[in-house]
């Protein structure tokens, strides 16, 4: 008995979908999203995918106007350029960070029925970041809301930690939020590095105030709201024992 429980248990953890390491959402043929794969230092390579079914006349002639058309691709990638540029400048008037969009592309590809437009950028210094963890909030409280679903994947080797909203789709390492369900006012997503060591409340508070990558003076209040985040449990704990 015990070993079928066991059994089952393991069957469980390995079907469940919110755990563990699978595809980037922005690699999923079928899905339509804009994805940030973020680095330890704050700043993002930024996936902006349209996906079109090639079972459906419309949309299959939709994509191949793009994929035989190269001026098209190009005046596609500069709206979606334009967009991010947008969002950017208000992510850097709300936090002080000085973020920006480079490098951009844009390709078309094919993959199991679905054709794809791929606007990839990176985006410096669009996070929040310490010597344990990375935090995204802007651009999205200062108003940033893309016509598609956001996918936040944590750098390599982080763990997902706390989000807002609450996200449609939750994995180890990246989050899948709804932009047409969901409320992004208070938007947060953080990343930890399990194998960092875990710092004590005064180098909480002094930790990196700077903006990701750029050296100058950064938003404080964001490291301030982090520090009684980090503490809240233990206070909690602490009141609930003078309760005792």
């Amino acid at each position: 008995m015990r070993r079928t429980l066991a059994a089952l248990v393991a069957l469980i953890l390995l079907s469940g979908p919110a755990v563990g390491v699978a595809s980037a959402a922005h690699e999923e043929p079928d899905r339509t999203v804009v994805g940030f794969e973020l680095d330890p230092r704050g700043s993002a390579t930024v996936y902006h995918t349209t996906a079109f079914d090639l079972s459906d006349d419309d949309e299959r002639a939709t994509y191949r106007r793009y994929a035989d058309n190269e001026s098209r691709r190009a005046a596609f990638r500069d709206e979606v350029v334009a967009e991010l540029r947008a969002a950017a400048e208000n992510g850097s008037a709300a936090t002080g960070y000085n973020m920006s969009i480079r490098n951009a592309t844009v390709r078309t590809e094919e993959a199991e029925g679905y054709g794809r437009i791929v606007v990839r950028a990176r985006w410096h210094a669009l996070a929040y970041y310490d010597e344990r963890r990375v935090i995204v909030f802007e651009p999205f409280r200062a108003g940033y809301r893309p016509d598609r679903d956001v996918a936040i994947h944590g750098p390599e080797g982080y763990r997902r930690n706390r989000t807002a909203p609450q996200p449609v789709r939750a994995r180890r390492n990246s989050v899948l939020i709804s932009t047409r369900t969901s409320d992004l006012s208070n938007f947060f997503a953080e990343f930890v590095d399990p194998d960092a060591a875990t710092p004590t409340a005064t180098a909480t508070a002094t930790a990196t105030e700077t903006p990701p990558d750029d050296g100058g003076a950064g938003d404080a209040g964001v490291a301030l709201r982090a520090l009684v985040i980090a503490l809240l449990p233990a206070a909690l704990f602490v009141a609930a024992m003078g309760r005792d």
